[in-house]
């Protein structure tokens, strides 16, 4: 039997969930099995000067009325890649920044090499085995300062995208007072 409650949920015991609807009712249930559907929220990197600099992500991009002339995106995932792709066919100037040596690294090979010259083809600058070390405002300039191979790079933008995965919505449920 599979039965669905909306409500705050905590787990108070291995297999009991107490749920809170709205006015305070609450209800404890028992099962051998439980999903806690809470959803996830996009990772925000703690990078001096992302503040000051202001950020977009994938929420929030489409809160856009204009289009940036010059967008940095800032990881090479399903997400980044898909928005540097799509800005830059709309017409903005996109560098898309990873770290790693590759995009889409959990992906096959073949496929990261395949969306690479893809995206090349279409005017995306991939800055690859960059990682990002801090933003800066300077002369009115936004500028995303980056490690590559032993030393410094800086990019200039209009706007950044955060495109860095998201992280599971677990605290609050318990899960810490049972060593979860």
């Amino acid at each position: 039997w599979v039965g669905c409650r909306q409500g705050e949920a905590c787990l108070v015991s291995p297999g009991e969930v107490e749920v809170r609807r709205g006015g305070g009712a609450t209800r404890r249930l028992s099962a051998r099995g439980m999903v806690i559907a809470a959803g996830a929220r996009r990772v925000v990197p703690p990078i001096p000067g992302l503040e000051e600099v202001g950020y977009l992500t994938s929420d929030t991009v489409w809160d856009l009325r204009t289009l940036p002339p010059r967008l940095l995106v800032l990881g090479g995932g399903p997400i980044g890649c898909e928005l540097a792709q799509a800005f830059a066919r709309f017409g903005s100037s996109v560098t898309l920044v990873e770290m790693l040596p590759c995009i889409l690294a959990r992906e096959d090979a073949d496929a990261s090499e395949m969306l690479s010259a893809k995206l090349r083809a279409e005017g995306v600058a991939l800055r690859l085995g960059h990682q990002a070390k801090r933003f800066l405002v300077e002369d009115g300039r936004k500028l995303l300062v980056c490690e590559h191979a032993g030393g410094e790079r800086r990019l200039e933008f209009d706007a950044v995208l955060l495109a860095l995965g998201r992280r599971a919505n677990t605290a609050g449920y318990g899960l810490e007072a049972l060593g979860i």
